[in-house]
Protein backbone atom coordinates (compact mmCIF):
# COMPACT_ATOMS: atom_id res chain seq x y z
CA UNK A 1 0.00 0.00 0.00
CA UNK A 2 1.42 3.25 -1.02
CA UNK A 3 0.32 6.26 -2.63
CA UNK A 4 2.67 7.99 -5.68
CA UNK A 5 2.85 11.49 -7.49
CA UNK A 6 2.88 11.19 -11.53
CA UNK A 7 3.72 14.11 -13.16
CA UNK A 8 1.67 15.43 -16.62
CA UNK A 9 -1.34 12.64 -15.42
CA UNK A 10 -5.12 14.21 -15.43
CA UNK A 11 -5.47 12.35 -12.00
CA UNK A 12 -1.84 12.36 -11.23
CA UNK A 13 -2.51 11.34 -7.19
CA UNK A 14 -2.57 7.09 -7.57
CA UNK A 15 -3.44 5.21 -4.23
CA UNK A 16 -2.36 1.38 -5.07
CA UNK A 17 -2.41 -1.57 -3.00
CA UNK A 18 -2.62 -5.44 -3.65
CA UNK A 19 -5.91 -7.55 -2.78
CA UNK A 20 -5.80 -9.87 -0.06
CA UNK A 21 -7.90 -12.25 -1.99
CA UNK A 22 -6.24 -12.27 -5.33
CA UNK A 23 -2.78 -11.10 -4.56
CA UNK A 24 -3.40 -8.80 -7.86
CA UNK A 25 -1.97 -5.21 -7.70
CA UNK A 26 -5.23 -2.69 -7.89
CA UNK A 27 -4.76 1.20 -7.77
CA UNK A 28 -7.23 4.34 -7.63
CA UNK A 29 -6.39 7.83 -8.82
CA UNK A 30 -7.37 11.77 -7.81
CA UNK A 31 -6.84 14.71 -8.38
CA UNK A 32 -5.50 15.91 -5.09
CA UNK A 33 -2.83 13.66 -2.11
CA UNK A 34 -5.49 14.58 0.34
CA UNK A 35 -8.34 12.11 -1.75
CA UNK A 36 -5.27 9.97 -2.02
CA UNK A 37 -4.81 9.75 1.16
CA UNK A 38 -8.41 9.27 2.52
CA UNK A 39 -8.99 6.71 -0.25
CA UNK A 40 -5.31 5.15 1.13
CA UNK A 41 -6.74 4.86 4.61
CA UNK A 42 -9.83 3.17 4.02
CA UNK A 43 -7.87 0.58 1.86
CA UNK A 44 -5.96 0.08 4.83
CA UNK A 45 -9.12 -0.51 7.10
CA UNK A 46 -10.60 -2.80 4.82
CA UNK A 47 -7.67 -5.17 4.58
CA UNK A 48 -7.24 -5.39 8.22
CA UNK A 49 -11.29 -5.13 9.56
CA UNK A 50 -12.85 -6.20 5.62
CA UNK A 51 -11.18 -8.73 3.57
CA UNK A 52 -14.37 -9.83 2.52
CA UNK A 53 -15.31 -6.69 1.02
CA UNK A 54 -12.58 -7.35 -1.47
CA UNK A 55 -14.27 -10.71 -3.00
CA UNK A 56 -17.73 -8.97 -3.02
CA UNK A 57 -15.91 -5.88 -4.97
CA UNK A 58 -14.16 -8.36 -7.28
CA UNK A 59 -17.79 -9.96 -8.46
CA UNK A 60 -19.50 -6.29 -8.91
CA UNK A 61 -20.96 -6.42 -12.42
CA UNK A 62 -19.74 -4.44 -15.22
CA UNK A 63 -22.45 -2.39 -15.66
CA UNK A 64 -22.17 -0.57 -12.49
CA UNK A 65 -19.18 0.35 -12.75
CA UNK A 66 -18.36 4.08 -13.79
CA UNK A 67 -17.51 3.64 -18.09
CA UNK A 68 -15.32 6.70 -19.32
CA UNK A 69 -16.84 8.30 -22.36
CA UNK A 70 -14.96 10.22 -24.96
CA UNK A 71 -16.68 13.38 -23.86
CA UNK A 72 -15.52 12.36 -19.97
CA UNK A 73 -11.82 11.65 -21.38
CA UNK A 74 -11.89 14.76 -23.50
CA UNK A 75 -12.35 16.89 -20.37
CA UNK A 76 -9.94 15.34 -18.50
CA UNK A 77 -7.57 16.48 -21.31
CA UNK A 78 -8.54 19.86 -21.15
CA UNK A 79 -8.18 19.78 -17.48
CA UNK A 80 -4.29 18.68 -17.87
CA UNK A 81 -3.56 20.86 -20.58
CA UNK A 82 -4.78 23.82 -19.26
CA UNK A 83 -5.47 25.82 -22.63
CA UNK A 84 -5.67 29.40 -23.08
CA UNK A 85 -8.87 31.18 -23.81
CA UNK A 86 -8.02 31.05 -27.80
CA UNK A 87 -6.79 27.80 -27.66
CA UNK A 88 -10.06 26.33 -25.60
CA UNK A 89 -12.17 28.16 -28.23
CA UNK A 90 -10.38 26.54 -31.10
CA UNK A 91 -10.09 23.01 -29.11
CA UNK A 92 -14.25 23.37 -28.46
CA UNK A 93 -14.47 24.19 -32.06
CA UNK A 94 -12.68 21.61 -33.35
CA UNK A 95 -14.17 18.82 -30.96
CA UNK A 96 -18.08 20.03 -31.67
CA UNK A 97 -18.84 17.92 -34.08
CA UNK A 98 -16.73 14.88 -33.13
CA UNK A 99 -18.31 15.26 -29.51
CA UNK A 100 -22.21 14.96 -30.72
CA UNK A 101 -21.50 12.07 -33.41
CA UNK A 102 -19.63 10.06 -30.88
CA UNK A 103 -19.08 11.31 -27.46
CA UNK A 104 -21.25 9.30 -25.32
CA UNK A 105 -19.60 6.48 -26.59
CA UNK A 106 -17.47 4.61 -24.23
CA UNK A 107 -13.59 5.60 -24.92
CA UNK A 108 -12.26 1.88 -25.48
CA UNK A 109 -15.19 1.02 -27.79
CA UNK A 110 -13.81 4.62 -30.33
CA UNK A 111 -13.68 2.88 -33.54
CA UNK A 112 -11.96 3.52 -36.77
CA UNK A 113 -14.97 3.49 -38.83
CA UNK A 114 -16.50 5.90 -35.81
CA UNK A 115 -14.11 8.35 -36.73
CA UNK A 116 -14.45 7.50 -40.77
CA UNK A 117 -17.99 8.31 -40.26
CA UNK A 118 -17.30 11.51 -38.91
CA UNK A 119 -14.47 12.70 -41.40
CA UNK A 120 -17.12 11.70 -44.16
CA UNK A 121 -19.86 13.97 -42.26
CA UNK A 122 -17.57 16.88 -42.23
CA UNK A 123 -16.06 16.76 -45.86
CA UNK A 124 -19.77 17.22 -46.65
CA UNK A 125 -20.07 20.89 -44.98
CA UNK A 126 -19.12 23.73 -47.45
CA UNK A 127 -15.67 24.29 -45.75
CA UNK A 128 -12.39 23.47 -47.13
CA UNK A 129 -10.77 19.83 -46.52
CA UNK A 130 -7.73 21.39 -45.16
CA UNK A 131 -10.20 22.94 -42.45
CA UNK A 132 -11.41 19.35 -41.47
CA UNK A 133 -7.84 18.05 -42.06
CA UNK A 134 -6.90 20.65 -38.55
CA UNK A 135 -10.14 19.70 -37.02
CA UNK A 136 -9.30 16.06 -37.20
CA UNK A 137 -5.95 16.20 -35.95
CA UNK A 138 -7.34 17.59 -32.88
CA UNK A 139 -9.27 14.38 -32.31
CA UNK A 140 -6.22 12.52 -33.05
CA UNK A 141 -4.14 14.15 -30.81
CA UNK A 142 -7.20 13.32 -27.83
CA UNK A 143 -7.33 10.07 -28.77
CA UNK A 144 -3.28 9.41 -28.90
CA UNK A 145 -3.45 11.04 -24.86
CA UNK A 146 -6.22 8.78 -24.16
CA UNK A 147 -3.68 5.93 -25.27
CA UNK A 148 -0.98 7.32 -23.62
CA UNK A 149 -3.13 7.67 -20.29
CA UNK A 150 -4.20 3.99 -20.95
CA UNK A 151 -8.15 5.16 -21.18
CA UNK A 152 -8.42 2.69 -24.09
CA UNK A 153 -5.82 0.63 -26.61
CA UNK A 154 -4.55 1.76 -30.02
CA UNK A 155 -7.35 3.16 -32.77
CA UNK A 156 -6.15 2.87 -35.82
CA UNK A 157 -6.81 6.81 -37.22
CA UNK A 158 -7.69 6.65 -40.55
CA UNK A 159 -5.86 9.09 -43.37
CA UNK A 160 -6.57 12.82 -42.69
CA UNK A 161 -7.73 14.54 -45.84
CA UNK A 162 -4.97 15.89 -48.42
CA UNK A 163 -3.47 19.37 -47.01
CA UNK A 164 -4.37 21.41 -49.94
CA UNK A 165 -3.84 25.04 -49.44
CA UNK A 166 -5.59 27.84 -51.07
CA UNK A 167 -2.63 29.26 -52.70
CA UNK A 168 -2.26 33.62 -52.51
CA UNK A 169 -0.60 35.81 -54.65
CA UNK A 170 1.63 38.02 -52.07
CA UNK A 171 1.53 41.91 -53.07
CA UNK A 172 4.27 43.12 -55.73
CA UNK A 173 7.08 45.92 -54.32
CA UNK A 174 4.74 48.23 -55.98
CA UNK A 175 1.80 47.11 -54.09
CA UNK A 176 3.11 46.95 -50.81
CA UNK A 177 4.35 51.01 -51.65
CA UNK A 178 0.75 52.13 -52.37
CA UNK A 179 -0.39 50.19 -49.05
CA UNK A 180 2.54 51.34 -47.31
CA UNK A 181 1.41 55.55 -48.71
CA UNK A 182 -2.38 54.90 -47.57
CA UNK A 183 -1.55 53.33 -43.94
CA UNK A 184 -1.73 54.85 -40.56
CA UNK A 185 0.85 54.65 -38.44
CA UNK A 186 0.57 51.17 -36.34
CA UNK A 187 -0.30 49.87 -40.26
CA UNK A 188 3.09 51.44 -41.73
CA UNK A 189 4.80 49.02 -38.20
CA UNK A 190 3.33 45.99 -40.02
CA UNK A 191 4.00 46.46 -43.74
CA UNK A 192 7.78 46.80 -42.43
CA UNK A 193 8.22 44.59 -40.34
CA UNK A 194 5.58 41.47 -41.80
CA UNK A 195 7.66 42.42 -45.18
CA UNK A 196 11.09 43.41 -44.55
CA UNK A 197 11.54 40.39 -41.46
CA UNK A 198 9.40 38.27 -42.51
CA UNK A 199 7.24 37.74 -39.19
CA UNK A 200 4.51 35.95 -38.64
CA UNK A 201 1.65 38.49 -38.97
CA UNK A 202 -0.32 38.10 -36.19
CA UNK A 203 -0.84 37.82 -31.97
CA UNK A 204 1.85 34.74 -32.50
CA UNK A 205 4.20 36.89 -33.92
CA UNK A 206 4.71 40.23 -34.89
CA UNK A 207 2.15 41.57 -32.48
CA UNK A 208 3.72 40.31 -29.54
CA UNK A 209 7.06 42.19 -30.14
CA UNK A 210 8.18 44.19 -27.60
CA UNK A 211 11.27 46.59 -27.35
CA UNK A 212 13.15 44.19 -25.95
CA UNK A 213 13.55 42.11 -28.71
CA UNK A 214 15.01 44.64 -30.75
CA UNK A 215 19.07 45.00 -30.37
CA UNK A 216 19.79 47.94 -32.88
CA UNK A 217 23.36 47.38 -31.66
CA UNK A 218 23.28 43.55 -33.16
CA UNK A 219 21.16 44.83 -36.14
CA UNK A 220 18.85 41.87 -35.02
CA UNK A 221 14.92 41.42 -34.03
CA UNK A 222 14.68 38.33 -31.99
CA UNK A 223 10.97 36.57 -32.58
CA UNK A 224 9.78 34.48 -30.14
CA UNK A 225 7.65 31.33 -32.09
CA UNK A 226 4.57 30.54 -33.14
CA UNK A 227 4.65 26.68 -31.34
CA UNK A 228 5.28 25.69 -35.12
CA UNK A 229 8.82 24.37 -34.77
CA UNK A 230 8.97 23.53 -31.16
CA UNK A 231 12.86 22.81 -31.88
CA UNK A 232 12.89 26.39 -32.73
CA UNK A 233 11.37 28.42 -29.76
CA UNK A 234 12.70 32.08 -31.31
CA UNK A 235 14.76 33.26 -34.45
CA UNK A 236 16.67 36.63 -35.05
CA UNK A 237 16.24 38.08 -38.06
CA UNK A 238 18.59 40.73 -39.07
CA UNK A 239 17.31 44.21 -40.07
CA UNK A 240 18.16 45.48 -43.18
CA UNK A 241 21.03 48.69 -42.62
CA UNK A 242 18.76 50.80 -44.71
CA UNK A 243 16.17 50.45 -42.42
CA UNK A 244 17.87 51.28 -38.62
CA UNK A 245 17.15 54.84 -39.45
CA UNK A 246 12.72 54.14 -38.78
CA UNK A 247 13.76 51.85 -36.43
CA UNK A 248 16.15 54.22 -34.64
CA UNK A 249 12.92 57.15 -35.00
CA UNK A 250 10.15 54.62 -34.08
CA UNK A 251 12.23 53.51 -30.71
CA UNK A 252 12.40 57.01 -29.93
CA UNK A 253 9.30 58.18 -29.99
CA UNK A 254 7.62 54.76 -27.96
CA UNK A 255 10.68 55.03 -25.68
CA UNK A 256 9.47 58.82 -24.89
CA UNK A 257 5.85 57.64 -23.59
CA UNK A 258 7.22 54.46 -21.86
CA UNK A 259 5.42 52.14 -25.04
CA UNK A 260 6.96 48.83 -24.94
CA UNK A 261 5.47 47.28 -28.19
CA UNK A 262 6.38 47.33 -31.77
CA UNK A 263 3.07 47.69 -33.02
CA UNK A 264 0.38 49.37 -30.78
CA UNK A 265 -2.76 51.72 -31.28
CA UNK A 266 -3.72 53.99 -28.83
CA UNK A 267 -0.56 53.39 -26.56
CA UNK A 268 -1.26 50.40 -26.35
CA UNK A 269 -1.05 46.68 -27.59
CA UNK A 270 -3.14 45.26 -30.62
CA UNK A 271 -4.71 42.42 -31.23
CA UNK A 272 -6.26 42.34 -34.48
CA UNK A 273 -5.61 44.66 -37.52
CA UNK A 274 -8.54 43.46 -40.27
CA UNK A 275 -10.58 46.60 -39.94
CA UNK A 276 -7.83 48.89 -40.26
CA UNK A 277 -5.94 46.62 -43.05
CA UNK A 278 -9.02 46.50 -45.16
CA UNK A 279 -9.49 50.83 -44.70
CA UNK A 280 -5.91 50.87 -45.93
CA UNK A 281 -6.16 48.58 -49.16
CA UNK A 282 -9.83 50.68 -49.55
CA UNK A 283 -7.91 53.80 -49.97
CA UNK A 284 -4.60 52.26 -51.23
CA UNK A 285 -7.49 51.55 -54.27
CA UNK A 286 -6.49 48.03 -54.62
CA UNK A 287 -9.68 45.51 -54.83
CA UNK A 288 -7.92 42.23 -55.26
CA UNK A 289 -7.51 40.61 -51.94
CA UNK A 290 -4.56 40.84 -49.91
CA UNK A 291 -3.91 39.64 -46.57
CA UNK A 292 -1.54 40.27 -43.73
CA UNK A 293 0.04 37.59 -43.57
CA UNK A 294 0.29 38.14 -47.40
CA UNK A 295 3.30 40.36 -46.35
CA UNK A 296 5.38 37.10 -44.88
CA UNK A 297 4.79 35.33 -48.54
CA UNK A 298 6.27 38.99 -49.87
CA UNK A 299 9.26 38.38 -47.97
CA UNK A 300 9.86 34.98 -48.59
CA UNK A 301 8.72 35.28 -52.53
CA UNK A 302 11.50 38.20 -53.18
CA UNK A 303 14.24 35.98 -51.03
CA UNK A 304 13.39 33.08 -53.28
CA UNK A 305 12.88 35.50 -56.61
CA UNK A 306 16.82 36.24 -55.69
CA UNK A 307 18.54 33.27 -55.36
CA UNK A 308 18.59 32.80 -51.87
CA UNK A 309 18.67 29.11 -50.99
CA UNK A 310 15.48 27.38 -49.47
CA UNK A 311 17.60 26.66 -45.89
CA UNK A 312 18.00 29.68 -45.67
CA UNK A 313 14.70 31.31 -46.34
CA UNK A 314 13.53 28.40 -44.03
CA UNK A 315 15.57 29.32 -41.32
CA UNK A 316 14.63 33.32 -41.09
CA UNK A 317 11.15 32.24 -41.86
CA UNK A 318 10.76 30.02 -38.74
CA UNK A 319 9.37 26.74 -41.17
CA UNK A 320 11.36 23.63 -39.70
CA UNK A 321 12.28 22.37 -42.86
CA UNK A 322 11.57 23.77 -46.40
CA UNK A 323 8.77 21.85 -47.17
CA UNK A 324 6.27 24.74 -46.81
CA UNK A 325 8.18 26.77 -49.23
CA UNK A 326 8.45 24.17 -51.60
CA UNK A 327 4.85 23.49 -51.53
CA UNK A 328 3.56 27.32 -51.16
CA UNK A 329 6.81 29.32 -53.12
CA UNK A 330 6.56 26.46 -56.64
CA UNK A 331 6.03 29.18 -59.05
CA UNK A 332 8.53 31.01 -57.75
CA UNK A 333 11.06 28.06 -57.80
CA UNK A 334 9.91 27.27 -61.23
CA UNK A 335 11.59 30.94 -62.33
CA UNK A 336 14.62 29.82 -60.32
CA UNK A 337 14.71 26.12 -62.13
CA UNK A 338 14.40 28.11 -65.73
CA UNK A 339 17.24 30.36 -64.97
CA UNK A 340 19.63 27.68 -63.98
CA UNK A 341 19.03 25.58 -66.31
CA UNK A 342 19.53 28.42 -69.02
CA UNK A 343 23.05 29.19 -66.91
CA UNK A 344 24.57 26.65 -68.31
CA UNK A 345 27.28 26.40 -70.88
CA UNK A 346 26.55 26.00 -74.58
CA UNK A 347 26.92 22.57 -75.96
CA UNK A 348 28.21 22.53 -79.71
CA UNK A 349 25.29 21.11 -81.81
CA UNK A 350 26.30 17.90 -83.50
CA UNK A 351 25.87 18.04 -88.13
CA UNK A 352 22.43 17.34 -89.07
CA UNK A 353 23.68 14.25 -91.01
CA UNK A 354 25.89 13.23 -87.62
CA UNK A 355 22.22 13.05 -85.36
CA UNK A 356 20.90 11.06 -88.03
CA UNK A 357 23.51 8.13 -87.93
CA UNK A 358 23.48 8.27 -84.58
CA UNK A 359 19.89 7.60 -84.52
CA UNK A 360 20.36 4.94 -86.75
CA UNK A 361 23.34 3.49 -84.63
CA UNK A 362 22.68 -0.32 -83.46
Amino acid sequence: MAIRYRKGRALPWQCYWNNPLTKKRECANFLTEEDAKKYDSLIKHRIRFERESFKKEEEEPEEKQTVLTLEGAYLLYLKQKQFSKTGLQWQMKCMRYPLLKIGMKPINEVSRKDIETVMLDMLQWNVKPVTVREYLKVLRTVLNWCKTEMFCGHIDFPKLPPAKYEKFIPPTPEEIREILNSASPHIKRVIVIGSQLGVRVGESELLRLTWSDVDLERCVVRVHGAKKNPNAPWREIPIRRSLLPIFRQWQAEDAAQGIIYLVHYKNGPIRRIWHAWHNTLRRAGIIRRIRPYDLRHAFGTELVAAGVDVGTVASLMGHSNPTMLLTHYQYVMDKQKRAAVESLPDVPICAQNACAQSDGYQ
